[in-house]
């Protein structure tokens, strides 16, 4: 509990840089942590099949001893490493477990080649003996002479040659029953060998004896590995609730950067849109100081005139909008009269050009 609430104000202290540090650190022993928990996972798993199978009654005391253990795991608040001797025998526990599945895959391996070299040498005896036959039967019936067409073949040689072959291939068959019936019948008493010797029934009293000795000798070693286990599965509870906290601490820590990283993109683009706008509103501030100054200036320079002087301007305007209608109407009539000239011109020069044709 003291690590925890330690941990908890370490957490509450620490800065980003530490945080993402520490996240970094966890996620690279992350994967060897669950490296070493399926280790010990499957070396516990093989145990407690070794010691079921051995003696059940191991199996209800382990029971009863995890049953007290968990009442007992409240009390435990330290972490439970396993010693050096402990760690060889995993080990070497997992490098025999290897060693036996190489030898199984290299056995299979020897299976399945000598299995394929069977097929290989079965299809080469195969073909010798269809090319064999083949060469028999031309022989006995006679090939095709291709400059007399087809050869006509009795029909007895060919019943003769079928029925020799028939004879030929039931002694083979008799032959091979005969040899099958015999690695059977030795197969067979391989077996009951084995299975007597297994069974101990070719076995002595001096045997017995060491039976009863290495018998009493596995109880013990059962018993320490069983007491092993229970310490190794303590440890493996307290690693992997460890594991735990551990990701949830991370998901959390994940997640807040995610949010403090969001609120950051948030807050520059705030920055940005406040610095566009304080940049506008300055221009806008200096076109209106602009405006008000020419303004003043004009206020300042402003001058009303006379009415006399106004009337005068007034006639004036009315005078010239006068002669401007006058002079337009006159440019259209200058218009029109140039139009007709242009007509009458052009009706001359082509009647010109028509009598000098």
């Amino acid at each position: 509990m003291q690590s925890t609430v330690k941990e908890g104000d370490w957490i509450s202290r620490a800065t980003n840089e530490e945080l993402i540090k520490a996240i970094t650190e966890i996620q690279s022993h992350i994967p060897e942590e669950s490296l070493e928990n399926e280790c010990y996972k499957s070396f516990i798993g093989k145990l407690d099949i070794e010691t079921e199978k051995v003696i059940p009654s191991l199996s209800r005391r382990a029971s009863l001893v995890r049953k007290r253990s968990k009442s007992r795991s409240s009390a435990i608040d330290r972490f439970v490493t396993l010693t050096n001797e402990q760690k060889c025998l995993i080990l070497q526990s997992q490098y025999e477990d290897l060693k036996n599945e190489s030898e199984q895959t290299r056995i299979s391996f020897e299976e399945a080649l000598d299995l394929q070299k069977a097929i290989s040498e079965e299809l080469k005896a195969r073909q010798e003996e269809i090319l064999k036959n083949y060469n028999q039967f031309c022989k006995l019936v006679g090939n095709k002479n291709s400059s007399e067409g087809l050869q006509v073949v009795p029909a007895e040689k060919v019943l003769r040659f079928s029925d020799d072959y028939t004879k030929f291939l039931d002694t083979q068959s008799d032959k091979l029953r005969l040899k099958n019936s015999s690695i059977k019948s030795t197969l067979k008493k391989v077996e009951e060998q084995l299975r007597q010797k297994e069974s101990g029934d070719v076995l002595g009293a001096v045997d017995f004896e060491q039976m009863k000795i290495d018998n009493t000798k596995c109880l013990a070693e059962i018993d320490e590995k069983n007491r092993n286990i229970q310490k190794m599965k303590i440890t493996a509870a307290r690693t992997l609730q460890i594991l735990n906290g551990y990701k949830k601490k991370l998901n959390e820590a994940l997640q807040e950067e995610k949010y403090i990283k969001e609120e950051q993109k948030q807050r520059r683009e705030m920055q940005r849109r406040v610095e566009s706008e304080t940049i506008l509103a300055k221009q806008e501030l200096r076109l209106e100081r602009t405006l008000n100054e020419k303004f003043e200036d004009q206020i300042s320079s402003y001058r009303v005139p006379s009415v006399i002087d106004f009337v005068k301007l007034v006639s004036e305007e009315r005078d010239l909008t006068r002669k401007q209608n006058i002079y337009t109407r006159r440019l259209k009539i200058a218009e029109v009269e140039l139009h007709c000239q242009k007509k009458l011109w052009l009706k001359k020069t082509t009647g010109s050009l028509n009598e000098t044709i």
